[in-house]
């Protein structure tokens, strides 16, 4: 009997050995599961900074509970790995790049065991957060806003908020989040006062006080108090100008009337071509988008075309005083005349005032055709011009 189960276990021995590649049941009984693979699942290690906490671990996968961790070469400074979880913890104190060697091992029978090389970055840290914008400009009432927040230093994005309980901005405006900018368009008059804070990605964060004054609107201020003299049948163009007021201003007449053909655009443009000669007064208004005016009275004078009026000359003799002014009418002050030839030895022609005045040098006996002009100051400038004859007598 006992040869009989030396016998059956030896077949038995031969039989499972042979089968044992298909995963059946070896004889005396259930043996377990198979461990699978052993391997490192973790790819790479995040960046530390120094002097800041540092905490991360390496992580693998098959093989049989409970592992064992080592690395070669040592972490850095100040950093440990934990041999039974993977977590890798400490305060680094030196910045740079190393490469580690992590071995993991199971408890299986046999035991397993398998490498993976990560290289660790710990940077230096961050300079220091700091908001550099210590004032804001003004604002006014109804006008676009736009003013950035401004920081150095940090980490990573920055995320900018208000303070809660510091104050509020401008009825009207708004704090970008993410660029810090305050925008949009102030609705009301006065001061505001808050805090805002900066954080960055590494958790530093930085407040400052801040104020916004916003201005009720300057109204409209006509800067035009004279207007150019025109001339009948000559185009006249002016435009009238203004400071100040809120966004495009209008223009229109308030009292009186513009000389005839005359016409005023809503853009300040007095224009046309007047066809009677006289003054006209009249009153200007202008008027902003928040409906805020300015008044001016203002005159505009036409004149009859330039003409000069003189039709002959007095007789001169040599060596007597000689004087005669030059006549025309029409046309804008102030006038210029000028004359062609130039006036015989002894006399000059006044250019303000037509006025020709002198001695007649002797040896200027003769007759003299001379061509006069004038000029006046209208915005189409005018001439006019004459020959006359000038007799010298000895």
């Amino acid at each position: 009997m006992k040869s009989a189960n030396v016998i059956g276990r030896i077949f038995c021995a031969v039989f499972f050995s042979s089968v044992s590649i298909l995963g059946l049941t070896a004889c005396g009984g259930d043996s377990g599961p198979t461990p699978g693979t052993l391997a490192i699942a973790t790819s790479s290690l995040p960046n530390g900074t120094i002097n800041r906490p540092y905490a991360a671990s390496v992580n693998g996968s098959g093989g049989a509970l409970p592992y064992t961790w080592s690395v070669s070469p040592l972490l850095p400074d100040n950093l440990s790995l934990d041999p039974a979880t993977g977590a890798i913890a400490g305060t680094p104190t030196r910045q740079g790049t190393t490469s580690h060697t992590f071995t993991l091992r199971d408890t299986s029978a046999p035991s397993q065991s398998v490498e993976h090389t990560l290289s660790l970055t710990i940077d230096l840290s961050p300079a220091v957060l700091t908001i550099t914008t210590t004032s804001l400009p003004n604002g006014t009432v109804n006008q676009a806003y736009n003013q950035a927040v401004l920081a150095t230093g940090g980490s990573g994005a920055l995320t900018w908020s208000l303070v809660p309980g510091t104050g509020t901005l401008p009825p009207g405006l708004s704090l970008n989040q993410v660029t810090g900018v305050i925008s949009g368009t102030p609705t009301a008059a006065g001061t505001s006062s808050f805090t805002v804070t900066a954080a960055d990605a590494g958790g530093q964060n930085d407040t400052q006080a801040l104020s916004i004054l916003i201005n009720i609107p300057t109204p409209p201020n006509i800067t035009t108090t004279t207007l150019a003299g025109g001339t009948v049948g000559q185009p006249y163009n002016q435009t009238l100008q203004a400071t100040g007021g809120t966004g495009a201003l209008t223009w229109s007449l308030a009292s009186g009337s513009l000389p005839a053909m005359l016409s005023l655009s809503p853009a300040g443009v007095i224009s046309g071509t007047p066809t009677n000669a006289g003054n006209s007064n009249f009153t200007v208004r202008v008027r902003d988008t928040l409906n805020q005016p300015d008044t001016q009275p203002l005159s505009i004078t036409v004149s009859a075309v330039l003409a000069i009026t003189t039709t002959s000359l007095p007789s001169a003799e040599e060596g007597d005083s000689y004087r005669r002014t030059l006549q025309r009418s029409g046309g804008v002050a102030p006038f210029t005349w000028s004359v062609t030839p130039a006036l015989p030895d002894g006399l000059n022609l006044d250019p303000p005032t037509g006025e020709i005045t002198g001695t007649p040098a002797g040896g200027t006996e003769g007759t003299y055709d001379l061509t006069f002009t004038v000029q006046d100051s209208s915005t189409q400038s005018q001439t006019a011009t004459r020959l006359l004859e000038l007799r010298i007598r000895d």
